[in-house]
């Protein structure tokens, strides 16, 4: 057929693996393998993708304001910057749905925090080749900072208590 005219409303039309019905499309790729389109009121757009074997699929991207997309792993890569712009100030960080931790900006002051009770903050960084742990914030024991070696200050060190020195004895 080169060319079909309607002369009124069709309740469905199907072209090959494409299937218009009211305000949604559907492409099938493959058995069960699907991208779907849909309108919604306001204008809104979903997009969404399912794979039978769950295998490469599922994004779904909500013209309403939010957007979601779920995957074994999600890769974000730019050629240029990645851009977080949270308007509720936060960025949390989830595990199968627990707040693991959360960056905040609290009057332009950058929080980070551990959300989860007694858990600590790690930083971890490659020293010659090998991991090491440089700093953990223990969050058991009111934020106690622990370096896995030396401290260098620039300026003045206070302290709110006195400075134990191994085999030196106490000094304050």
């Amino acid at each position: 057929q080169p060319n079909i005219t309607s002369l009124g409303n069709l309740s469905t039309l199907t072209v090959d693996n494409i299937v218009l019905n009211d305000k949604v499309m559907t492409m099938t790729g493959s058995t069960d393998d699907t991208a779907t389109f849909t309108v919604g009121t306001n204008g809104t757009l979903t997009i969404e993708t399912t794979d039978s074997e769950a295998a490469a699929a599922n994004i779904q991207i909500t013209a309403d304001g939010t957007a979601e997309l779920a995957g074994t792993t999600v890769t974000l890569d730019s050629g240029g910057d990645i851009v977080l712009d949270a308007d509720g100030a936060d960025v949390i960080i989830k595990d199968n749905g627990t707040a693991i931790g959360t960056f905040t900006n609290s009057s332009s002051d950058f929080v980070i925090q551990s959300n989860v009770q007694d858990k600590d903050i790690v930083f971890k960084g490659n020293d010659g080749g090998s991991s090491i742990t440089a700093l953990t914030l223990d969050m058991s024991d009111a934020g106690k900072a622990i370096f896995n070696g030396a401290i260098t200050a620039g300026g003045l060190l206070t302290t709110g208590g006195n400075i134990v020195i191994p085999d030196a004895g106490y000094i304050g």
